[in-house]
């Protein structure tokens, strides 16, 4: 993050202009600049939203509402970035993608001559994806069909990134959104470079990217994909201004920070993160099939956030530990618990068979869970090269007194790598400073949890319990 800025959170922000639908007397759109009616405004970026969004609060004593006028139907047009960077947000006509502007709220008078509400706007394509309906077969790989969905119905003119993926499929689409039909494409998809299942699909300011969690957490090759900044919670003011260091330093600083969620065994266990057990019925060859599911069993197949000093996968550091539960089996062999059924009929097309379930759903919906157990949020100096996808580091701090041989007094299970899961970047033109709140997610331990051969659950209670009849009860009483 080798970036010169006068001061953490400056920013570059170009006019910002309303275009209206509607053209003026020399036949051109109306445009309206309202980059002095801008009190703060928000970009959204997520891993679980398929296209960028934002919003803007604008007090405005021109009534911009009725001078344009404002319907609902304008584009909005800027260029955002920090200073002395390449990469920004580009929302321009000329070399970017203008925003849609969707919905005005919360409209309220500041006093008689001056209003204050918010603008609302998102991606165009999120507007396409509501107006188009896909009826198609699509065959081959599953990224060329994104690749396809992405080009000729949502009519992206954005880059498009595909991570390749297995076998050659044949789906039917029957009249459904863009959205919806990718989201059935991101289930059943399976990375041609890595045993996994399940991808996602999302926009950052520079393209549409389809992904699997190990595409975001390696290369291609396995090798882990290296962190783009370093977050920890920093003393202020150590370095003075024109110290080596001291902009990165600042950068970096953590301001705020929150453990959203640590753990969730009892959503883990029944959702299927620790066990499933999976029955498929082939209606063609009248054939019923069963597949279980164990966490321990299937981790180390796996690449994940954490990995050993050489970048291998590790087999230790995942959020079940391996234990004597009940009687001698562990969490991860309790299949019936979670419990999917599924129908695999063959020959439904002459040349294609479908996805194998036994090979995606189990690892799919596990690996969604486990890769959301963990999650943080935190509040840091904005950096438009940070994008959601990311992989950052965040220490932990450990909450205890060390002592002073303890120079990093972490805490070993939570700080380490983490992806970078929803990015909020806001922008205050009051305070003139760009922050952003990142949502960080981890499928793994820096440090590994115990492990225990013996039953400390079994029969570790007691056992008084006694049967009653609450019609004797009534009579006794």
């Amino acid at each position: 993050m080798p970036v010169k800025n006068d001061r953490p959170g400056a920013f570059e922000l170009s006019d910002v202009f309303l275009i209206s639908y509607a053209n003026n007397e020399l036949g051109q759109p109306n445009r309206l600049n309202i980059r002095n009616l801008i009190t703060e405004f928000n970009i959204y970026e997520s891993l679980d939203s398929k296209f960028l969004s934002g919003d803007m609060i604008l007090t405005d004593a021109t009534n911009v509402i009725q001078t344009l006028p404002l319907t609902g139907f304008e584009r909005i047009e800027f260029f955002f970035r920090s200073p002395n960077t390449t990469v920004g947000y580009d929302f321009g006509v000329d070399k970017g993608h203008p925003m849609f502007v969707y919905n005005l709220k919360n409209r309220q008078a500041v006093s008689l001559n001056t209003q204050i509400y918010q603008l609302k706007f998102i991606s165009l394509e999120g507007i396409r994806d509501h107006q188009t309906r896909i009826s198609k077969a699509f065959s081959g790989n599953i990224e060329q069909m994104i690749a396809d969905i992405s080009n000729n119905f949502l009519k992206t003119k954005k880059n498009v990134l595909v991570e390749e993926t297995k076998s050659n499929h044949k789906f039917v689409m029957p009249r459904v959104k863009p959205s919806v039909a990718i989201d059935q494409l991101c289930k059943v998809a399976r990375s041609k470079n890595f045993e996994n299942s399940g991808f996602v699909f999302y926009e950052d300011a520079n393209a549409f990217h389809f992904k699997s969690y190990e595409g975001l957490f390696c290369k291609s090759n396995g090798t882990p994909r290296e962190p783009v900044a370093h977050y920890s919670p920093k003393v202020k003011n150590i370095l003075k201004k024109g110290d080596e260091g001291k902009t990165t330093y600042d950068l970096q600083a953590v301001e705020s920070f929150k453990v959203l969620n640590q753990y969730n065994t009892l959503n883990n266990t029944a959702y299927g993160a620790y066990s499933s057990r999976l029955i498929t019925h082939d209606l063609y060859n009248k054939t019923f099939n069963e597949f279980d599911f164990d966490y321990n069993v299937e981790y180390a197949k796996q690449n994940h956030l954490e990995q050993d000093a050489k970048g291998d996968k590790r087999d230790d550091n995942g959020i079940l530990p391996f234990f004597n539960y009940d009687n001698g089996e562990s969490f991860g062999m309790k299949h019936e618990g979670t419990l999917f059924l599924q129908s695999e009929t063959a020959k439904v097309h002459n040349t294609h068979e479908l996805p194998q379930s036994k090979d995606i759903l189990q690892k799919r919906i596990s690996q969604k869970l486990a890769t959301n157990s963990l999650v943080l949020e935190i509040t840091i100096p904005g950096f438009s090269e940070v994008r959601v996808g990311d992989i950052v580091t965040f220490t932990m701090p450990n909450f205890s007194r060390t002592s002073q041989d303890d120079k990093e007094a972490k805490d070993k299970y939570l700080s380490g790598r983490y992806l970078i899961n929803a990015a909020r970047h806001h922008v205050s033109a009051i305070n003139k400073r760009h922050t952003m709140v990142l949502e960080l997610i981890k499928d793994s331990f820096n440090e590994f949890l115990p492990e225990e051969e013996y039953d400390l659950f079994t029969n570790n209670e007691a056992d008084d319990g006694l049967l009653y009849s609450t019609s004797h009860l009534d009579e006794t009483q």
